[in-house]
């Protein structure tokens, strides 16, 4: 299902690279989208009882937009903090004004477990895979999964395509958002600071290629 907003996030960042022919091959696909998953620790996730972080980025002014959410996931809770009001909801099941608020949380869960739904929305997107590849942001050569978004599949921003670079270990280097599968980069993410917590692996930092600024991750706490 879910795609990021960035009603909050303005960039507009191109890019150019050199690539080898895309593999259409489902299968292939979709094992490369399962291996990616296992190396960030999806197997442990039905496990996890709790998951409390603040997403964080930073402005080309200087300022920080923050948001804290704390993740129930056996129990589809969220709760989030608003002008130190506290509000929880079933994010599967939402009314109007939880609906907007839970746009938030669909953008700020994608960008910490990103990886996951890879498996989590097989059925919502279609996926081809590239063996040789050179990442528009980093400028390297590696391996790269394309997946776009049906848009009948649901969500928030349907019809959007994300490029995942990685090499032979499965971990996503960096990452591309294309709005409506415009050939052109939206925005592209060197994903670092890579920590290990519950299972999971994270990339607690997202920086922007072009230097113009930071997402970030706080408070991180899985249980």
């Amino acid at each position: 299902m879910k795609n990021i907003l960035f009603a909050l996030v303005s960039v507009l960042l191109l890019a150019s690279c050199s690539e080898s022919k895309t593999t259409p091959d489902k299968p292939v696909a979709k094992q490369v989208a399962d291996n990616i998953a296992k190396a960030h620790g999806i197997e442990a996730f039905e496990s996890l009882e709790t998951i409390d972080f603040t997403w964080n980025v930073s402005r080309p002014d200087g300022s920080t937009f923050s948001r804290r959410w704390i993740w129930e996931p056996k129990q589809d809770s969220v709760t989030t903090f608003r002008a130190d009001q506290k509000i929880t909801y079933n994010w599967k099941s939402l009314d109007s004004i939880t609906n907007e608020i839970n746009k938030g949380f669909i953008n700020d869960k994608y960008w910490l477990v990103a990886p996951l739904q890879l498996v989590w929305d097989q059925e919502s997107f279609s996926a081809s895979y590239q063996q040789e590849a050179l990442s528009p942001g980093l400028e390297e050569p590696m391996q790269k999964l394309t997946i776009v978004y049906g848009g009948d599949s649901g969500g928030y921003t349907p019809g959007d395509a994300y490029d995942f670079y990685f090499k032979d270990d499965f971990i996503i280097r960096e990452w591309v958002f294309r709005r409506a599968n415009q050939p052109e980069p939206n925005l592209i993410s060197i994903c670092e600071s890579y920590v290990t917590l519950g299972g999971l692996l994270i990339a607690e930092k997202h920086n922007r290629s072009d230097g113009s600024g930071t997402l970030y991750f706080t408070d991180l706490r899985i249980e």
